[in-house]
C-alpha cells in the first residue's frame, strides 16, 4: 500500500521537482514500498503533518534525530504548561 502522504509530500513537490527520475526512484523505494520506514512518515505519525520539515530528506537519519529531539522538547514544554 502506498503512503498516504505521497501526493502532498513537500520533499518531492519542493525539493525534487527538478529531478523527476530520482524522485520516482525514491517514491518506488519508500512511498510505494515500505513507507513505514520513511523518516518523514515517522515524524508525521508521531508529531503531525505540520511538524515535518519541508526539506527533511527521508533517509537522513542524523537530521531526523535532531528534528525528533527538538519536537520532543517542544512537546514536553507544552505538556508542562497544561
Amino acid at each position: 500500500m502506498a503512503c498516504s502522504l505521497m501526493d502532498c509530500c513537500q520533499f518531492f513537490n519542493d525539493n525534487m521537482k527538478e529531478m523527476p527520475k530520482s524522485a520516482e526512484y525514491v517514491k518506488d523505494k519508500l512511498c510505494r514500498g515500505d513507507h513505514e520506514v520513511c523518516n518523514r512518515f515517522k515524524i508525521y505519525k508521531e508529531f503531525g503533518k505540520n511538524s515535518v520539515p519541508r526539506d527533511l530528506d527521508p533517509e537522513d537519519t542524523e537530521q531526523v534525530k535532531k528534528v525528533i529531539i527538538c519536537l520532543q522538547s517542544r512537546q514536553q514544554a507544552l505538556d508542562c504548561k497544561s
